[in-house]
């Protein structure tokens, strides 16, 4: 499927910012996008990181959170038809519970799945619960519950 159209001139951030190199499944209520991690070998975070025995280079937790806010994003985008150009801007509230399963290697697609728990319209803002999961190689390595919120802002 690729990347959505709609998303990419309506993202809150630039591509290099992304992690999700390609959406394989959408609809209303879930999204699945892959990260391409053999690109992350160079990201500051991971030349960074001093591997130690049983700590080899991996995928930081910041990158796994920064996914989750690109998938909600592009389900904002593309199912929920929240524009950018069009005044809403989105921000996570809440992170409910996440759990770090595992490290996950510099190499190996993650399957990054975002499913819709609860949306909600309050006097024109919108909130949603979303449920993550992250595979690599058939291993879960990320699940966490996450709140988000959007609005239109003041000068749309």
């Amino acid at each position: 499927m690729g990347i959505p159209e709609a998303f990419t001139s309506e993202s809150l951030y630039t591509p290099d910012q992304w992690y999700v190199h390609d959406v394989v499944e959408s609809g209303e209520d879930h999204l699945v996008g892959i990260c391409d991690t053999a690109t992350l070998a160079d990201h500051p975070m991971v030349v960074a990181q001093r591997p130690w025995p049983g700590q080899p280079k991996h995928i930081p937790g910041v990158i796994m959170v920064q996914i989750t806010g690109t998938l909600g994003n592009i389900h904002a985008v593309t199912v929920l038809g929240l524009r950018m150009s069009e005044g809403w801007v989105g921000f996570g509230t809440n992170i409910l519970d996440a759990r770090f399963r595992g490290l996950g290697q510099i190499g190996p697609p993650l399957r990054c799945e975002l499913k819709v728990e609860d949306l909600r319209e309050i006097r024109g803002q919108r909130f949603a619960t979303y449920k993550f999961r992250y595979e690599q190689e058939g291993r879960v390595i990320y699940t966490s519950r996450q709140r988000a919120s959007w609005m239109r802002s003041e000068g749309a």
